[in-house]
């Protein structure tokens, strides 16, 4: 009997451990739990928490992605999407810090400078939520904002070319659309003929292009064949109303180079032959015109004159123009010796000759000197 009851007694001592220990567990990892939680609550209760987590998960794409908007205000013909994102993710390539903003923040909400290596691209906030079953008030992560406008070139390409040439930037070429101004004035070689003839105007066109990001693009100015000109001080306006083809300025020049050595063989009243000069000069001129008249009035003054003759020295030609069908205009600057009293003298003139073709002849019509 004493035995049975040992058994019964120590049967009865090892289930009381076994429920305690596991009243024991049980306890011990409820509290476990709670600690656990606790120590969570905590965490999250601390503001680096969202913060590093932030930090962790933030890349330079996702950066890019929300620039979307500035993206979209650059000129895509000039500089396309993808070389804005390049241009984006090359500024992003130094390292991602960030800095407490102390004048943005309150008891309930944090916002953080956020930089990419010295230069500020942003920022965001973190702020506090309703308390938890511990007692905390968890942070969490509420927005960001990037702002990389410091990129943006604003001031917008400005370039002038005359009319039929182009601008090009970036490989594409300006149409219409980028022009913003169009002003037109009078060639100066043709200023005196314009009541007298449809002639050109000297036009030019203002273009403007941009934004872009950075000041990354190249300009160039092309001329109507496509071969890329300098258009500064040094540039001849003039050039532009040459319209003659080679042909047709070669047998121009000759005519005038021999028209000059006789006319001025005439106004120098040569070998005191005024009237005989005159009949040699006149078969350039177009009978009848003003010129030929006004020269044929001007031999009364000429036997007064004391040249012991006049040559052409050299003679050099700016423009040739054809200003109507059969109608030329040279530009031309002629050196004149001139043997006097004095000894040799030299004189530049410079003279705009108007030319008609008649039949298979070329006439002068008029001299204007300038």
């Amino acid at each position: 009997m004493a035995k049975d009851k040992q058994k019964k007694t120590g049967k009865g001592f090892a289930w009381f451990m076994v429920i305690y220990t596991l009243v024991f567990l049980v306890l011990a990892g409820a509290g476990l739990y709670w600690f656990w939680g606790f120590m969570d609550a905590y965490e999250a209760s601390r503001p680096h928490k969202p913060v590093e987590a932030y930090m962790e998960q933030l890349t330079a794409e996702h950066i890019v992605d929300n620039c979307a908007d500035l993206i979209a205000q650059v000129d895509h013909n000039i500089q396309s999407e993808e070389d804005c994102r390049n241009i984006l993710l090359e500024e992003l390539a130094g390292e991602f810090t960030y800095a407490r903003k102390a004048s943005a923040c309150t008891e309930t909400s944090q916002t953080y400078v956020l930089k990419s290596g010295k230069q500020v691209i942003g920022s965001f906030t973190i702020e506090t939520t309703q308390e938890d079953k511990y007692g905390f008030a968890p942070w969490v992560f509420t927005g960001e904002t990037f702002d990389m406008s410091y990129l943006m070139h604003n001031e917008k390409v400005t370039a002038i070319v005359p009319e039929g040439y182009a601008v090009q930037i970036n490989g594409f070429t300006l149409d219409e659309s980028y022009r913003t101004l169009q002003e037109s004035s009078e060639f100066e070689v043709l200023k005196h003929y314009y009541d007298q003839y449809d002639l050109p105007m000297y036009v030019l066109n203002t273009y403007e292009a941009g934004p872009f990001l950075r000041d990354e693009f190249t300009a160039e100015l092309l001329d109507p064949q496509g071969e890329s000109f300098l258009f500064d001080e040094s540039f001849d306006k003039n050039t532009l109303i040459h319209n003659c083809d080679e042909a047709t300025e070669a047998e121009l020049r000759e005519f005038v180079e021999e028209f000059l050595d006789i006319y001025v063989i005439f106004t120098g009243c040569a070998n005191d032959d005024r009237y005989g000069n005159y009949w040699r000069v006149y078969p350039y001129l177009v009978p009848d015109s003003n010129l030929a008249k006004r020269m044929l009035e001007a031999l009364d003054g000429m036997q007064y004159a004391q040249s012991k003759g006049d040559e052409v020295d050299t003679v050099t030609i700016h423009h040739f123009v054809q200003m109507a069908p059969d109608v030329y205009l040279c530009d031309v600057t002629y050196l004149v010796n001139t043997i006097g009293k004095e000894g040799l003298v030299q004189t530049t003139n410079n003279t705009r000759i108007t030319i008609v073709r008649q039949g298979n002849k070329l006439l002068v019509e008029s001299m204007i000197s300038y």
